[in-house]
């Protein structure tokens, strides 16, 4: 998503736009506007109009369980992120979250802020999983495997105490 500030004179200071993620120039106001966006955008209004105009059968509280928004740490990055057992579906909710969040943004800003919205670049689905990681995941239980009958086996081996 990609947030600009007007000025006061009604022209636009365009800042950089970066996929997916909303940037401001500003350092002021991104210190107080961009937790408050992402908490707008990570909000039940959002994912009830997600829902709607996805005809999805969820709750909002199972989309926001599954959405992930955040601000990259000391930048005016934010990111969204949606995990789903379905990359189609995920990748359409991910979309549909950030139009709808661009558009309460800008609707909002009408109303008296500086600040607009848009969509800069959609989602797109991972070439592999995310989770789970077959390959990462075998090599953890071999690694905890021996280190349980490594633990087993010194047991053993440690002389009997009698009383």
């Amino acid at each position: 998503m990609w947030v600009d500030q007007r000025s006061s004179q009604g022209s636009q200071q365009t800042n950089m736009a970066v996929s997916g993620e909303m940037f401001l120039t500003d350092h002021n106001v991104l210190q107080t506007v961009i937790p408050t966006l992402a908490h707008s955008i990570d909000s039940r209004l959002v994912a009830e109009e997600t829902i709607r105009r996805l005809e999805l059968r969820m709750d909002p509280s199972e989309l926001l369980d599954n959405l992930t928004v955040e601000q990259v740490e000391n930048t005016s990055f934010i990111v969204l992120t949606y995990k789903g057992t379905d990359p189609v579906q995920a990748k359409q909710i991910a979309n549909t979250v950030s139009e709808v969040s661009s558009e309460l943004i800008s609707d909002r800003s009408a109303a008296g802020s500086k600040l607009r919205a848009t969509v800069y670049e959609e989602t797109r689905v991972p070439e592999s999983p995310v989770s789970p990681n077959p390959l990462r995941n075998r090599l953890l239980t071999l690694v905890v495997g021996l280190a349980l009958a490594t633990l087993v086996g010194l047991a053993k081996l440690r002389p009997q105490e009698r009383s």
